[in-house]
């Protein structure tokens, strides 16, 4: 089982249950169980309160709460068992473990909504390497610094104290001996999770959450936890009680423009959030992949890692969504001894990363204001195009237009986002299902459709992606949950 839920947690859950769903008093309740249980709000293999303790708590008969788990064991969202209480499961089998997204493997005639992955802006990549180029070739006819073995295990110092000079400008006092350059966001979150986890280890995952992150871990055998979000942001009591009641080892969050959802975590949350993961003893993995990328003019929220007091904050972050993911240049910010530590296991890798790639990435963020300009702008832009184009050509499908971040996360009009992403696939179109993003095969009802593709492809694209839709719901023969989906 992945956990137990509280009485006091569920009803929160349940909040305004009796109002949603259709029909008897307890076939409401089993509705909406197994709604928050597709939608990913409820775990799959939860513990769900006795039957007695949950009429207690919603202040009903316990013949009503029976025949509620009655309705769900026969539609096959509940197993229970004498003496080991009721858990929740699907109806179906779905892998919760699907393949990992590859964006360099698809076709070049498919519309790919997949990958969260802008073009480089326009004539910033190309003075970046121009001048970084330049400098390399001069520096090393010259016998300078350069010339050296040219290994850093831990990143070009330059370019780790223009990361550390950024950290400092958002508010986080930052020293070139906290970073370490990665290759990606990605490549730190392989790191981190090989040096800090072992099998077992219990690490606090958000649901939805970023596919690759969800891979790294189960690669150490680790066991993953779901914590929901929604575009309405994080549960923070729900967050207090899970860091309490398992004591993760590690919690991974992104609080800035989360991924997929757009949510962005205030302060008072950051503050919360820190202080529970100092109560719970566990370390907090903050994902800042998509902090630069507010689409307005709001004031963003303080990093995550300037509320630390006692190292208990790694922040990892990357170049990609701002400026192109070829360029490969990420980063961990943390204690100096974790770096070291960091940098010497990394030694057994890699060695190190490219130097002209960390030239690079010197000049690139030289050039950062008018890189954050560009992308921004044409993040704006095309973020409106999308959801136009979703509104109009899919009317039924429903989202909450993300402040920021590189997608929107739509809800369906029924569970089908696997049947779906096979179906596009089919007609040049792939997507990324909304269980690719869940830590159990829920989240069916959700689709992520990025706002990256070139503008002359996002109307077209939506228009062939809601001709697939319509087929599927066409053909689709009625189900026994289809009432649990309305």
């Amino acid at each position: 089982m992945t956990g137990a839920i509280g009485t006091r947690q569920l009803r929160r859950s349940l909040s305004g249950w009796q109002e949603r769903g259709r029909g008897p008093t307890y076939q409401r309740l089993a509705e909406v169980l197994a709604a928050l249980l597709i939608d990913g709000q409820l775990a799959v293999r939860t513990r769900l309160p006795s039957e007695r303790d949950l009429a207690a708590e919603l202040g009903l008969s316990r013949t009503t709460v029976t025949s509620a788990y009655e309705r769900l064991r026969e539609e096959g969202y509940l197993i229970s068992r004498q003496g080991s209480g009721s858990w929740t499961t699907l109806p179906t089998q779905r892998s919760a473990e699907m393949a990992p997204l590859t964006p360099g493997l698809a076709r070049d005639d498919f519309l790919c909504l997949a990958v969260a992955a802008p073009e480089a802006p326009p004539g910033i990549l190309e003075a970046a390497t121009a001048a970084a180029a330049a400098r390399l070739s001069t520096e090393l006819l010259d016998g300078h610094r350069m010339g050296g073995h040219g290994y850093h295990p831990a990143g070009l110092p330059e370019l780790r104290a223009r990361i550390a000079d950024r950290f400092t400008e958002r508010g986080a006092p930052t020293t070139v001996e906290q970073i370490l350059i990665t290759n990606g966001a990605q490549g730190a979150i392989h790191l981190l999770a090989e040096h800090l986890l072992s099998p077992g280890d219990v690490v606090v995952v958000e649901q939805p959450t970023y596919p690759n992150a969800l891979e790294a871990f189960r690669r150490t055998g680790a066991r993953l936890v779901p914590l929901p979000v929604t575009a309405e942001g994080w549960d923070l009591d729900q967050l207090a009680d899970t860091l309490e009641s398992v004591r993760p080892r590690l919690v991974y969050l992104q609080p800035d423009f989360h991924n997929p959802t757009g949510a962005l975590m205030d302060d008072a949350g950051r503050e919360r959030l820190v202080a529970a993961a100092r109560r719970a003893g566990t370390l907090l993995l903050i994902d800042e992949t998509h902090v630069e990328l507010p689409l307005s003019e709001r004031v963003m929220p303080t990093p995550v890692a300037a509320m630390e007091r006692d190292g208990r904050v790694v922040t990892i972050g990357s170049l990609s969504k701002v400026v192109w993911g070829g360029l490969r240049i990420g980063w961990i910010r943390t204690g100096p001894r974790l770096i070291a530590d960091l940098a010497a296991e990394r030694s057994g890798i890699d060695l190190s990363g490219p130097v002209l790639g960390h030239l690079i990435g010197v000049e690139v963020c030289a050039r950062l204001p008018e890189a954050l300009a560009a992308r921004r702008e044409q993040l704006a832009r095309s973020r409106d195009l999308m959801s136009a184009a979703v509104t109009r050509h899919l009317p039924e499908w429903s989202f909450t237009l993300p402040d920021g971040g590189l997608c929107i996360w739509a809800k369906l009009d029924g569970p089908h986002s696997s049947e779906l992403e096979a179906a596009a696939g089919r007609h040049r179109i792939r997507l990324a299902a909304g269980p690719r993003f869940s830590v159990d095969g829920t989240l069916e009802r959700f689709l992520r459709l990025p706002y990256t593709l070139p503008v002359d492809q996002l109307e077209p694209a939506i228009m062939r992606l809601a001709a697939v839709n319509a087929g599927l719901v066409s053909s689709r023969r009625p189900q026994s949950y289809a009432p649990l989906i309305a």
